[in-house]
């Protein structure tokens, strides 16, 4: 089969699409498939490009999209287009789009197919039936339009136990290089960033989180992770390597055997992760920051005890700030956001978070509404608390950057004195913040994009040494 893969655009080409680079070298391992990409976070195509482009799709059996769930309207427009053009072509759709809306997806648009979790076992099946739509209700895993329109759902795959027996992502299929270039304070820094997953699935039921691959945890053995970056490193000669999913200290033997074969076998990297304030081992950090860990981040969220008991996020207060004390004791970098406006945020709420940014010396600065995605605990009680006055497909097609996007007050302020709130609290961090940190984020930060924007263009020369002994110059 002739698959072609789309990475719709994306405002943060800042890492490659590690799940499609998965599907796609599973694909290539199971069967004698042709997979082609079309990414366009890093090559975006005007409509009459994208239209042209879409004319030579009679060359591929079945078309795929990666999506999250706010690129919903490309994923509408582009399946509209495929179809009017080739009506018979399969349209699949996956990643966590799939899990928040695969109903209302295929109510809405010209998809064909869903598949949910576990995409690689799932995806090489269907694709070997994808001439056979009679046969789609065998393959778990799946929502799916019958020959008649009608909507269906297969139950779920079973888990893939045994991580190590996937082959290594598809790096090839993409410009590695380019996304590399990307990476902000990363390459800002000297350092060539690659991306690894290790682990998939969470134990924790945060209210606000759609979660993939559910509550089980698995993971990949420790020297898999490395035999991969050495991979890397060998095509890319990446430095410095993000380990991208949302909890991979849910597995600390994991952590534990990664940093301490780092060191065993002398692989000069250096990397980060996330990790949970509830989940603090002082020694395991020391060994982390042994071997080359330079910064975990947390989703602390809030510094009020009310908000975080409301978002069900298990954990506390003290434990957030025991987490930040150990991590900087250890001497590993600081990461976290904070979300503005849950449930039973007010005045005193608010107060508290910002005292704790405060007390912590945190350089949080900019606070991220409170968003209900479909298919978490948060969207079903903001629909049955009648705080969406949309229709689900409607509701979808306004998601976007919830930095910046308000949709839903979840909270007793009229939406004017919820934005006035969030503005001024923003303020009071800004103002908060000493004057070096202040110039390092703001002055210095503005030079590094300057530079990052030369090594883009392939200026490099001297620039870099210079813009490195002006930044030097004005840390000092």
């Amino acid at each position: 089969m002739r698959v072609l893969l789309v990475y719709p655009p994306a405002r943060d080409a800042s890492k490659p699409p590690i799940g499609m680079s998965y599907i796609s070298s599973f694909l290539r391992q199971k069967g004698a498939h042709q997979i082609e990409v079309l990414d366009l976070t890093l090559r975006p195509l005007s409509d009459d490009e994208l239209q042209k482009r879409v004319d030579s799709f009679h060359l591929y059996d079945c078309v795929g999209i990666s999506a999250i769930i706010t690129a919903y309207n490309f994923v509408k427009e582009f399946s509209g287009i495929v179809k009017e053009k080739f009506p018979d072509l399969p349209v699949i759709v996956g990643n966590a789009i799939s899990i928040s809306c695969p109903e209302t997806l295929l109510k809405n648009s010209e998809v064909d197919v869903v598949v949910v979790d576990e995409g690689e076992l799932t995806t090489a099946e269907l694709v070997e039936n994808i001439k056979d739509r009679k046969n789609y209700k065998n393959i778990k895993g799946i929502w799916y339009k019958d020959e008649d329109g009608n909507i269906h759902s297969t139950p779920l795959r079973e888990r893939i136990i045994d991580l190590d027996s996937l082959p290594y992502p598809d790096w090839d299929l993409f410009d590695i290089p380019t996304y590399m270039k990307h990476t902000g304070p990363y390459l800002d820094k000297g350092l060539l960033t690659g991306w690894i997953t290790a682990v998939r699935g969470c134990p924790f039921s945060c209210g606000y989180c759609s979660r993939s691959f559910g509550q089980k945890v698995t993971a990949r053995s420790a020297n898999n992770m490395i035999d991969e970056i050495l991979e890397f490193k060998r095509l890319y000669h990446g430095t410095h390597f993000n380990i991208v999913d949302d909890l991979v200290m849910a597995r600390p033997k994991l952590v534990r055997d990664f940093a301490r074969s780092l060191i065993e076998r002398k692989v000069n990297i250096t990397w980060q992760c996330t990790g949970r304030v509830n989940l603090v081992d002082e020694k395991l950090f020391e060994l982390m920051r042994k071997s080359g860990c330079t910064t975990l981040s947390y989703g602390i969220e809030s510094g009020s005890q009310k908000i975080l008991d409301n978002m069900n996020k298990g954990a506390t207060v003290e434990q957030a700030k025991r987490a930040i004390e150990i991590t900087r004791k250890v001497g590993l970098n600081v990461g976290t956001p904070f979300m503005f406006g849950y449930v039973g945020e007010d005045r005193e709420t608010v107060s508290e978070t910002v005292n704790f940014i405060k007390e912590m010396k945190l350089k949080a600065t900019a606070l991220f509404f409170s968003t209900p995605y479909p298919g978490t605990q948060l969207y079903d009680w903001a629909r049955s608390n009648d705080r969406i006055k949309y229709d689900e497909d409607t509701y979808i097609s306004l998601l976007g950057n919830n930095a910046e996007i308000f949709l839903v007050n979840l909270t007793d302020f009229t939406d004017e004195e919820l934005l006035k709130l969030k503005k001024e609290t923003e303020l009071k961090l800004r103002k908060n913040l000493p004057f070096k940190v202040k110039f390092e984020k703001y002055v210095i930060k503005r030079i590094y994009h300057i530079k990052a924007r030369i090594v883009q263009l392939g200026f490099m020369g001297t620039v870099k040494k210079v813009v490195g002994k002006i930044v030097s110059l004005l840390k000092s």
